[in-house]
């Protein structure tokens, strides 16, 4: 191609066409100077292209951890909720020295606090190429920032350690009894020590920021995982997620749609926007609910646990099981 512009324009030259060449000259170096813009233009292209594969594959290393976050956040809460319905059952002055015997874990409240082991090695290595990230994924980065602040589960669960280690030294004189599975001063103790259920109060207090806290960072990092979703990326984890939530369908969410009542206030839960909400009357709040299973709905982290026609329902959370009756329409 070079050899060919040589020649023309030699020939130009030697033919006296002086005008004609300096035309042609100049329309070469435009075709030049248009080959090197394209060329830019392409090398720009593919080093965008090659920018958001990195971006989309450092993405989907995120998406891995925050589906593994979130099967942790709901095995945690779970047990911590479990815990919050021994204390409530303590709490009840119902239980008898029968009920310590068929039930490790009402023995064992405040015995054991599982560590909540999250996981941020891929969210830390997005952070720092973060300005590099193509424009259409920079508002992902910010709310990933937001579900990846655990501060406030991360310093009530500090709080539970610091309790449980307390207890620990309390119950230290068992010990010895209950190495031979001679467990029945223990059982006598829980059942009639002042002291313990004062220890216990404070333990739940914790119990009631911790639990609901893992489940409202669950519940964020799964609707984080679903706009993930939206942008292209895979959804590996359909099956995990449809044993911790269900689509607020009106078919499913029909039972529930009603007001409850009790001393205190009136919580009415009905559709708006194609979202299930609750109307608290003791707050004046309105917040998003969403399904777990056919008798619990999630509010903002804590569990609604409703009897199973739906006449009534408590707060998981509450120490002291206040139930909120259903209101019939001519109450």
């Amino acid at each position: 191609m070079i050899k060919i512009f040589r020649n023309i324009r030699k020939k130009l030259l030697t033919e006296g066409k002086t005008t004609k060449y300096f035309k042609y000259a100049i329309g070469e170096i435009i075709l030049v100077v248009i080959g090197i813009l394209i060329a830019l233009q392409i090398n720009n292209w593919n080093t965008n292209k090659a920018s958001e594969k990195q971006a989309y594959n450092q993405l989907l290393e995120v998406q891995k951890e925050i589906l593994n976050n979130i099967i942790e956040f709901d095995a945690k809460s779970n047990y911590y909720f479990e815990k919050l319905k021994n204390v409530r059952r303590v709490f009840s002055d119902t239980l008898t020295f029968e009920d310590y015997q068929n039930s490790r874990s009402l023995s064992g409240i405040m015995t054991s606090g599982p560590t909540i082991v999250t996981q941020n090695e891929a969210f830390n290595r997005l952070v720092q190429n973060a300005d590099n990230l193509p424009d259409k994924y920079k508002s992902l980065v910010t709310d990933l920032k937001i579900l990846y602040n655990h501060s406030r589960f991360e310093n009530s669960y500090s709080d539970l350690r610091i309790l449980l280690n307390q207890n620990f030294d309390f119950i230290l004189k068992f010990t010895e009894s209950m190495y031979r599975e001679d467990f029945d001063a223990y059982f006598e103790f829980l059942l009639t020590n002042r002291d313990y259920k004062n220890r216990l109060g404070r333990f739940s207090w914790t119990l009631d920021d911790l639990a609901p806290r893992l489940g409202y960072k669950k519940y964020e990092a799964i609707t984080l995982y679903n706009q993930m979703i939206i942008l292209g990326f895979p959804n590996d984890g359909r099956e995990i997620l449809k044993s911790m939530y269900q689509n607020v369908a009106p078919k499913i969410a029909k039972p529930f749609i009603g007001s409850y009542t009790n001393t205190i206030d009136t919580l009415r839960i009905y559709f708006k926007d194609k979202d299930l909400v609750g109307y608290n009357s003791k707050y004046n709040s309105t917040v998003n609910l969403m399904i777990k299973d056919s008798v619990t709905l999630n509010n903002s982290g804590a569990y609604l646990e409703f009897s199973s026609d739906k006449s009534e329902f408590y707060f998981l959370m509450e120490a002291k099981k206040p139930f909120y009756k259903r209101l019939h329409e001519n109450d």
